[in-house]
């Protein structure tokens, strides 16, 4: 029976329990304004939270699953306009290991030994070069920034 419900907590569910501790914890910070501001809050909360046990014991998975697969689809699509939106503005804040992880394909041990890999400050294109050449110009293959390096 536990196992059951382990599996029904999807994001939808997840999503649900955050914003309604929020709500709850809105409603406590703002009971000093007045009384009904914060049964507003609490109530939403405790509407959230009998959501998502009606959703975590219904039997209907199928139906369930699509109402996952919607709220998932909303919540990529709205990231996706985000990255867009911002990532030309903060291109250049991004830190050298987020760069690394955008890498495409990890090198192989051989390939490591035989070459130094760099990421190119501007775009964040992985660029390789052989080793032990010394200080090295290294232009970049994807927008053609020039930079001094060590191989």
């Amino acid at each position: 029976m536990f196992q059951q419900r382990q599996r029904n907590l999807d994001e939808l569910n997840r999503a649900m329990m955050i914003t309604a501790l929020v709500l709850t914890i809105i409603g406590m910070f703002l009971s000093a304004l007045g009384g009904w501001v914060r049964y507003v809050f609490t109530g939403l909360g405790a509407v959230l939270l009998v959501l998502m046990v009606v959703r975590m014991t219904s039997r209907d998975t199928g139906r369930r699953y699509q109402e996952n697969l919607k709220y998932l689809t909303l919540v990529t699509g709205v990231k996706d306009w985000f990255r867009r939106t911002f990532r030309a503005r903060s291109a250049g804040a991004q830190t050298t290991a987020k760069r690394a992880r955008r890498a495409k394909k990890n090198p192989t041990w051989n390939e490591m030994r035989q070459y130094k890999y760099f990421i190119c400050p501007q775009c964040a294109q992985r660029l390789r070069v052989p080793r032990g050449k010394g200080r090295i110009r290294v232009t970049c293959t994807n927008c053609g920034n020039i930079f001094e390096t060590r191989s």
